[in-house]
């Protein structure tokens, strides 16, 4: 799937949830850890303007939730390849950090279509629950960043 996670630099044992996000083309799903980051949770879905108003957004909700970490899904295609959402991606991480924010990106293969999977067995379908979709998403994202962190 994807690299071993490691935390930036100077976040290995910081205190504090993780921030997974899903970067969508209207929606941006948030999921939050538990401060001991061993829980991932669906938070809630925002609508995407632009990148930079998106960055500062983060940045506020990191601070006002304690967050010392975001990870930032990264669509890669089936064959690995990158694509303009891994740039885009790629481009938050780098407004986050120069925030301060220490920030990463994670393989989000498939966390999209298993976040459907999911609201399916509860019975509910995407379009009745597009938001819930995106947020479950970055909960997933995370969730699988959080496992890996965990194994190292």
């Amino acid at each position: 799937m994807s690299e071993q996670p490691t935390l930036p630099q100077g976040t290995a044992g910081l205190p504090g949830r993780v921030l997974g996000v899903d970067l969508g083309a209207r929606r941006v799903g948030l999921a939050l850890s538990d401060p001991l980051r061993t829980i991932s949770s669906p938070f809630q879905t925002i609508s995407m303007s632009t990148e930079a108003a998106l960055a500062r957004s983060l940045a506020a909700l990191c601070r006002e939730r304690q967050v010392s970490l975001v990870v930032i899904g990264l669509p890669l295609s089936a064959d690995g390849s990158e694509g303009p959402g891994c740039a885009r991606a790629r481009r938050l991480v780098a407004a986050l950090v120069k925030a301060g924010i220490p920030s990463v990106v994670h393989d989000e293969s498939w966390s999209s279509r298993d976040a459907e999977d999911a609201l399916r067995e509860t019975g509910k379908t995407r379009r009745n629950a597009k938001e819930k979709v995106d947020a479950i998403a970055a909960s997933l994202v995370l969730r699988d960043y959080l496992e890996g962190a965990s194994r190292t």
